[in-house]
């Protein structure tokens, strides 16, 4: 008895960290490394307590130029990055970043770093197969397929889409009063890609032309258009989610603030109802959107506002409806990230340089817990499985 009494002692001890809390994850958080006022130095490591959801202790792992996205590869072996910049190789292009990870430390082992094909990718994603890295090239314009080698480095862009057409206004018609925020509507900006959760469909948003690609992938990598949905000019559709059996498509518009629900069947969106603002009643003043994420469910959105600062909570369904707006806890939400257990939600701040939890309450509103993590310009947030 007195034997078992030490191991379980034993094991608890085992579990705490620093402060004596129980250490039981681990994410990774990429941040930006240039443009103004950037202050990250590329991915970190940082500890996430089970019971609180607070995130602590980063030190960096991956020494790569504003790591402004990142992903894993299907079977967690390995990590991708994309570099938000214009310059690599001498080329106005952006990067992507290869990494074998250790399961055990978290560590970091780079593999290689090749061109995103275009300036500025915004986002990355890996197609379900793990043998290629989609990439949404914001300043640049463009989509394009990386090769994936057997060994998880990174090869040659296997296909690239630059969308071309008319241009639209800076501004929405239905963005609120006194919104002097204007997106980027110069050319096409590819903000975000990635598969349906069939994983039969690739979707494009390009918040430059105001539209929304879909596509099907073939084995070699070639992108093969099925639809293009116009969405409302000036609007730029940035990030969008899936419900679960994949039948709706959430479309966050980052100039005028609102949220689409689209139907989605065989590769075709059709618009459900009107938008939602997902700012409170009533607001005046400028905004811009960012992330859109779904809990598992598939009953609650959360959107966040830059700006404005604060998170959307959005009853999601049939119909969708914006029930509560909470403060981000500090300036400039990059991008938000739900703890795997659905227990907690972070808003990344970018500009505040800070990383704060929220604990996921009555009628899914997140709440403030109080855990905050000073941490320069971070943009991404990604967990790592246990």
């Amino acid at each position: 008895m007195r034997k078992a009494k030490l191991l379980i002692a034993v094991a608890a001890l085992a579990l705490l960290g620093s402060g004596g809390v129980a250490q039981a994850g681990r994410a990774y958080i990429g941040t930006f490394t240039q443009w103004g006022g950037a202050h990250g130095e590329g991915i970190y490591l940082v500890d996430i307590d089970d019971a609180t959801g607070a995130a602590s202790n980063p030190r960096v792992v991956g020494r790569v130029k504003s790591p402004a996205w990142i992903a894993f590869s299907p079977d967690h072996r390995f990590l991708y990055a994309n570099g938000e910049i214009q310059d690599y190789g001498g080329d106005r292009a952006g990067s992507v970043s290869a990494f074998a990870v250790d399961a055990a430390s978290g560590s970091l082992k780079p593999l290689n770093t090749v061109s995103s094909g275009a300036a500025g990718p915004a986002y990355i994603e890996i197609d379900r197969t793990g043998k290629f890295a989609l990439v949404a090239n914001y300043s640049g314009g463009s989509f394009a397929v990386v090769r994936i080698n057997p060994d998880g480095s990174l090869g040659e862009i296997a296909d690239q889409v630059k969308p071309e057409g008319p241009l639209n206004p800076a501004e929405a018609s239905d963005t609120q009063p006194g919104q002097f925020a204007g997106s980027d509507h110069s050319g096409s900006h590819g903000h975000m890609i990635g598969m349906d959760p069939s994983g039969k469909y690739v979707i494009g948003d390009d918040a430059g032309r105001d539209q929304i690609f879909v596509w099907t992938l073939d084995a070699g990598g070639k992108l093969h258009q099925v639809s293009v949905t116009k969405s409302l000019p000036g609007s730029a559709p940035r990030h969008f989610a899936f419900s679960p059996d994949g039948r709706t498509l959430y479309q966050l518009q980052e100039q005028d603030s609102r949220l689409q629900a689209y139907d989605f069947k065989d590769g075709v969106l059709t618009a459900r109802g009107a938008s939602i603002f997902t700012l409170p009643d009533g607001y005046q003043g400028s905004n811009t959107t960012s992330e859109l994420l779904i809990n598992k469910s598939g009953t609650r959105l959360y959107a966040a506002n830059r700006t404005q600062d604060s998170i959307a909570t959005i009853a999601a369904g049939k119909t969708v409806t914006r029930i509560a707006n909470t403060h981000t806890g500090g300036d400039n939400p990059r991008s938000l990230a739900l703890h795997p257990s659905g227990r907690f939600l972070y808003s990344l701040n970018q500009t505040a340089h800070n990383v704060v939890t929220f604990r996921i309450g009555p009628k899914g509103v997140p709440v403030p817990t109080g855990a905050v993590m000073a941490l320069g310009s971070p943009a991404v947030m990604v967990f790592l499985p246990k």
